[in-house]
């Protein structure tokens, strides 16, 4: 790992309720300015601090992410993470199972 490397953490959790389910992604890393935040579902649109890095990426996550959710009737909300980071929370009305023949 070359000094400028910085590992990275993502936390991944689900939570059912009632009527709705949530996805919430946070990942830590640099901090996110707060009016960054909005622009981020645009396309190709990448966080400051990732704009000259070897990562790789086009920027286009996000912005996929919020056409899914859109798609499914859902609702995406995007925080920056306190010391760093990203928070992703995704909810989605919750599709009742199927009942067995």
């Amino acid at each position: 790992m070359d000094s400028d490397a910085c590992a990275r953490v993502v936390h991944v959790r689900t939570v059912v309720s009632g009527d709705h389910v949530e996805l919430v992604v946070e990942n830590t890393g640099e901090e996110v300015p707060a009016d960054l935040v909005p622009t981020l579902t645009q396309p190709f649109r990448r966080s400051a601090g990732r704009l000259h890095d070897q990562h790789g990426g086009t920027g286009l996550g996000l912005a996929i992410v919020e056409t899914i959710v859109r798609a499914h009737g859902g609702r995406l909300a995007l925080a920056p993470r306190p010391g760093g980071g990203l928070v992703v929370h995704v909810r989605l009305a919750r599709t009742p199972r199927p009942t067995e023949p």
